[in-house]
């Protein structure tokens, strides 16, 4: 009598909840937060009116930089061409967290949350490569060499503050992590360890920090005291002459959770005057993220076709997990439909309609560290833990 009620209890609140099920708050992939705009205008409705279509201009500029592979796409001419009503209408809601008006200016901040159908709908039309997928976390690695030694985690490195800005402001899909203070990680692997890709004391520093991935940064400092280098002469006759010139050479890779170098990314070197360096290392970081980005979305593409169906179980105990576990597999990417097809005692078994077949939903799975089980037939989403 007792599991007679459980499961009848299970059916009629899956009923009452399934028509709330995307009444959520709105996923990270299609948030752009905390945009302030300033407009100035004699007129103070003219001005509110004209800063609400800059600002949505500027997030819908955000989003395309976030998730579309950028080599794939001509954002100036994008821009240039896409008028305020077709944003607009892409725009599931906008929240205004703070504004003034002034006698002639307007100032606000702006959180704008894009709708997933109509804009993948404009990339599919425009041919647009993009990704939806975040990375799990990924723990920066800032190795800095120059003519006293290496550093990692001990001053001086000037790399290593820097990094550690960057990854605050870091918005793309790519999650880095810095492990300040975190003393188990820090002495987990030292500057020697770094520098020379030593696979054991990064797979330790990669589990200790609870990442998935290490991006090992190695950046050289040489002071030029040769000018008749062909490097060196070659670079004056196309950038002029540098006062105390430098050479940074950078190189980028990442491992794998078990310290494996999987590949490098990244790998130039430029001349520069010292006094300039904080500048340099920032604008050459800048590059590094870049194409750490355009790598992560072409590994992870989507296009909107070639969907499969996966079959799923999802256990429940409590029925607010129901409708978390289905609004959690709603927002992942690449994911198309979710059908239900059969209610029991402990859950329901659903089929998922999936871009790019199982091993790609078992990717994004991974990625997003959802408690499933199971071997790839049978797989087993326990909502609880969610």
């Amino acid at each position: 009598m007792k599991l007679f009620f459980i499961t009848n209890k299970f059916v009629i609140v899956f009923f009452l909840f399934i028509a709330n099920i995307h009444a959520k708050e709105c996923d990270d992939i299609w948030l752009i937060k905390n945009l302030e705009i300033r407009e100035i205008n004699n007129d103070p409705s003219l001005a509110k009116q004209n800063a609400e279509k800059k600002v949505s201009k500027i997030a819908f500029e955000k989003l395309i930089k976030k998730i579309v592979l950028n080599s794939s796409v001509n954002i100036s001419q994008i821009l240039n061409q896409i008028s305020y009503q077709e944003i607009n209408s892409m725009i599931d809601f906008k929240l205004i967290k703070y504004e003034k008006t002034l006698s002639n200016r307007y100032i606000g901040n702006f959180d704008f949350c894009f709708r997933k159908d109509k804009i993948t709908d404009f990339f599919q039309e425009n041919s647009f490569a993009w990704s939806e997928l975040y990375s799990s976390e990924i723990i920066v690695l800032p190795v800095w060499k120059n003519e006293f030694g290496l550093r990692l985690w001990k001053d001086p490195n000037p790399l290593k503050k820097i990094v550690e800005e960057k990854i605050k402001s870091h918005d793309g899909l790519t999650n880095l992590i810095y492990p300040k203070d975190k003393i188990g990680v820090l002495r987990s692997i030292d500057a020697n360890l770094a520098y020379n890709a030593d696979q054991k004391s990064i797979s330790r520093v990669i589990e200790r920090s609870g990442a998935s991935r290490a991006l090992n940064i190695i950046f050289e400092l040489e002071k030029i005291t040769n000018f008749d280098n062909e490097n060196y002469k070659n670079w004056v006759k196309s950038n002029n002459e540098i006062k105390n010139p430098h050479k940074i050479s950078v190189m980028a890779f990442i491992h794998n959770k078990n310290g494996v170098k999987l590949n490098s990314f990244f790998k130039k070197y430029i001349f520069i005057n010292i006094e300039n360096l904080a500048d340099q290392i920032s604008l050459l970081l800048d590059e590094v993220i870049y194409y750490l980005e355009e790598n992560w979305k072409k590994a992870n593409v989507l296009m909107g076709n070639n969907t499969d169906d996966v079959q799923i179980f999802i256990s429940v105990d409590k029925i607010k997990n129901w409708v978390k576990a289905l609004n959690k597999l709603n927002s992942l990417p690449g994911i198309k439909k979710i059908t239900t097809q059969k209610l029991t005692n402990g859950g329901a078994f659903v089929t998922v309609t999936v871009e790019g077949g199982l091993n790609r939903f078992i990717s994004i799975v991974f990625e997003n560290k959802l408690p499933f089980s199971g071997p790839k037939e049978k797989l087993i989403l326990n909502s609880d833990k969610l």
